[in-house]
């Protein structure tokens, strides 16, 4: 396994009104690292566990993984990379534990090939984030701001074209930050996923117990949700295929 995320200041914090301390959670994330160093993966688990209710993000998400995997427990290792990479999904030091992790499981799915502009679209989207999306539109927003006073108050005819033509050009790049920003923000939040937690699911045809099976799906396997019809999720794996899985064989990424 590749290095443990060691420095708190990466972990992003939020207060649950009826959770933990937000400083009973640092504490109990330095106790899971000092463990976890140690090779006491179980206490670590404990202490990383007892600070994820007050915590959400990369850090914490990783460590859970970490400790997960040391102990064996490669579903809920993978469920919490899948979750780290919500918050960075370039991270190469998840992407490679995720990699070692999926290698151990049951199921080898193809994954259907995506074409050059799609991986370079994920990546450049991908790329700062929604808060990295969002701090480039304050700028842009601000600057935007300035060109347009220019031009408004300016007497010369240089600097009020400049200001004009600056403050739109300016705007359409706001326009499309922010429209980044908002398609990073939906991907960590509203696009849904979930790992097979179950030994072995039979995938069926419709959203009943009763149904033809389409499919085996085994623990560990992550797979997307497209719909749900009561306690049914209606599911497609990596290599385009679809079926419906009971809620309880899940757990959400």
């Amino acid at each position: 396994m590749k290095k443990l995320i060691l420095f708190f200041s990466v972990l992003i914090l939020a207060a649950t009104g009826k959770g933990q301390s937000l400083d009973y959670a640092r504490d109990q994330f330095t106790l899971g690292n000092e463990a976890y160093m140690k090779g006491d993966y179980e206490t670590a688990l404990n202490h990383f566990l007892e600070a994820e209710p007050s915590t959400e993000g990369l850090a914490i998400n990783y460590n859970l993984g970490n400790a997960y995997f040391k102990l064996g427990e490669i579903p809920e290792s993978i469920l919490h990379y899948e979750r780290a990479l919500r918050f960075d999904p370039s991270n190469e030091d998840v992407q490679y534990n995720l990699s070692i992790a999926n290698d151990m499981i049951a199921d080898k799915i193809e994954v259907l090939p995506k074409s050059k502009l799609q991986i370079w679209w994920k990546t450049f989207r991908y790329s700062l984030g929604p808060d990295g999306w969002a701090e480039i539109c304050i700028a842009l927003a601000f600057v935007s701001v300035l060109l347009f006073l220019l031009y408004y108050f300016s007497h010369s005819t240089g600097l009020r074209r400049f200001g004009f033509f600056g403050s739109i050009l300016t705007f359409i790049f706001l326009v499309l930050t922010y429209t980044l920003a908002v398609s990073a923000e939906n991907y960590r939040y509203a696009e849904k996923s979930a790992i097979v937690f179950t030994d072995k699911v039979d995938v069926k045809s419709e959203p009943r117990g009763g149904s033809v099976n389409v499919f085996v799906l085994h623990a560990g396997t992550k797979v997307e949700i497209l719909s749900q019809e009561g306690e049914w999720y209606e599911v497609e794996i990596g290599s385009g295929a679809q079926g419906w899985i009971y809620q309880d064989e899940l757990r959400l990424v």
